[in-house]
């Protein structure tokens, strides 16, 4: 997530609204099921009270959604789409600025104050265009092939599972569709010393193992190809209370640069991935 808590299995009323360098593509086509942490299904519904109230992430985490949001425009360019759906949409803030008067967008959470952020975020004269709606992504209702944009970034982290997430996704975008998505890959050593910190600090927090090349081979079983690539490392622990959103921001745009030249690589475990059918 910036959603990082979203698409998780439980239990939540539906409230709608109408208003690549070197990295290596897949070779096989025969990825079934994701290896995932032990009970995530469990220690998922722990994750959702935590964003209920998100200005926590909002603004502590003000930088990454920067720095994604751009990476997201990077991706995309001038590209035109017609059907927009933002999976664990947060405030919007990768979504919104590519809403236009001739386009619809529909914003998915389940956190209910997080959709109240993206509803105040939306443009005015443009409420008319954006379906809200408040669910789980894998227990909402929608049309198969219907969009031709779908991003879903921060949110397989927290899933019960990861391929049927992907497959799903597949199966809701057109023919010639992009997908912008993302994952902290858990090979990488950072991402495994992270793991046991935040298991020692908070024991029910769950974190999903998900490594960057199996969503690699889950994207490409369901029909779809890397286009982009974009890898980068969060700001290390405690960083936080010494640098503003901006500088920290600007810290990770000089350490990893851009979709154009993506630098320091063997430091990233975060991925961000633009898919196309």
């Amino acid at each position: 997530m910036i959603r990082s808590h979203q698409g998780i299995s439980s239990r939540t009323a539906r409230v709608e609204t109408t208003h690549l360098d070197h990295f290596e593509q897949p070779k096989e086509h025969t990825v079934h099921q994701l290896p995932y942490a032990n009970k995530i299904e469990t220690e998922a519904q722990g994750v959702r009270p935590l964003f209920q109230t998100p200005d926590w992430f909002l603004k502590g985490k003000r930088y990454n959604i920067r720095l994604r949001s751009e990476i997201v425009r990077e991706f995309l360019g001038d590209g035109q789409f017609n059907s927009i759906l933002d999976i664990g949409c947060g405030d919007g803030s990768l979504s919104l600025p590519l809403l236009t008067q001739s386009n619809r967008l529909t914003l998915l959470d389940i956190s209910i104050g997080m959709l109240d952020a993206a509803r105040a975020n939306i443009p005015s004269g443009l409420a008319a265009n954006v379906r809200i709606i408040n669910d789980d992504f894998m227990q909402t209702q929608l049309e198969p092939r219907s969009y031709d944009l779908i991003i879903c970034v921060g949110v397989l982290a927290y899933v019960k599972s990861p391929d049927a997430t992907i497959a799903k996704i597949a199966s809701l975008l057109k023919p010639g569709g992009s997908v912008i998505t993302e994952n902290t890959n858990s090979a990488h050593p950072l991402t495994m010393l992270y793991t046991r910190l935040a298991r020692a600090l908070k024991p029910n927090y769950p974190i999903s193992r998900v490594r960057s090349k199996d969503v690699l081979a889950a994207y490409s079983h369901h029909g779809l190809r890397l286009s982009g690539l974009f890898r980068y490392s969060l700001a290390q622990p405690g960083i936080a209370h010494v640098l503003s959103q901006d500088r920290l921001y600007r810290l990770l745009r000089l350490i990893h640069g851009n979709t154009k030249k993506n630098r320091n690589i063997w430091l990233a475990n975060e991925f961000l991935y633009h898919f196309k059918r």
